[in-house]
C-alpha cells in the first residue's frame, strides 16, 4: 500500500480495506484473462482475409481467384446479396462451367465472355452492378471445394495496372503469384 493511502487510513485505488484487494480488483482479475483471451482469439489470431484480384482486359473483366498448387476452377458464378431481406441470400447475376482454357482452370477468368468457360448456366442480363461476388468451385486433391472473392469496380476506376497486375476491393495491387501467395498451402517453408 502506498504511503499516502496509509496516512489518508484509507485504501489504494481497487481495494476496499487497506492491504487487501476490494470487489472491483477481484472482478477485474476474473474478467481480465477471459477477455485477454477473447480479444487474443479475435484479434491476434483470426486469420486474414484473402483477396481476389480484379482487372479490365479489352471490354471484360478478368479474375484472379487464389488456387493452391493442384487445385483447379470447375465453375464460377456472379452472386450479389438479394435486395429483398425477407427472402435473403444471394441471386446469381451470371454462372458458368467447365474451364475452356488452363488459364481459366488456374483461376484466372473472363466474367461473362465467351473465351473461359464452355458451358454458361446463366447470362448476365444487363451490366454488372458496382460491387458482387465471384463464388467458385475447384476441386482440391480429388474434393471439392469453394472459393469466394469480393468484387469492387469503383476501385478500377483510379487504377492504373500493368499487364501481370490486378487490383482487390481493398484498393492493393497484387499480381498473380501475390494472389496466390496469400494462401497458406502457398507459404515457403
Amino acid at each position: 500500500m502506498g504511503e499516502q493511502a496509509r496516512r489518508r487510513g484509507g485504501a489504494e485505488p481497487g481495494r476496499g480495506c487497506a492491504g487487501r484487494p476490494g470487489r472491483r480488483a477481484k472482478a477485474l482479475a476474473g474478467v481480465l484473462p477471459a477477455a485477454m483471451l477473447l480479444a487474443s482469439c479475435v484479434l491476434g489470431d483470426a486469420p486474414p482475409e484473402k483477396f481476389s484480384g480484379f482487372r479490365m482486359e479489352g471490354t471484360g473483366l478478368l479474375v484472379a481467384m487464389p488456387l493452391c498448387p493442384g487445385e483447379t476452377v470447375e465453375s464460377a458464378e456472379i452472386v450479389v446479396l438479394r435486395k429483398d431481406k425477407k427472402e435473403g441470400g444471394f441471386e446469381t447475376l451470371w454462372s458458368a462451367r467447365e474451364p475452356r482454357t488452363a488459364e481459366a482452370r488456374g483461376g484466372v477468368f473472363q466474367v461473362n465472355g465467351p473465351d473461359s468457360f464452355a458451358t454458361v448456366t446463366k447470362e448476365l442480363s444487363g451490366t454488372l452492378p458496382d460491387e458482387f461476388y465471384v463464388d467458385t468451385r475447384q476441386v482440391r486433391d480429388g474434393k471439392e471445394v469453394n472459393g469466394s472473392g469480393y468484387v469492387d469496380l469503383t476501385e478500377l476506376d483510379s487504377a492504373e495496372l500493368r499487364d501481370d497486375e490486378f487490383i482487390t476491393h481493398k484498393d492493393e495491387v497484387m499480381t498473380r503469384t501475390e494472389i496466390n501467395a496469400q494462401l497458406p498451402c502457398n507459404e515457403e517453408k
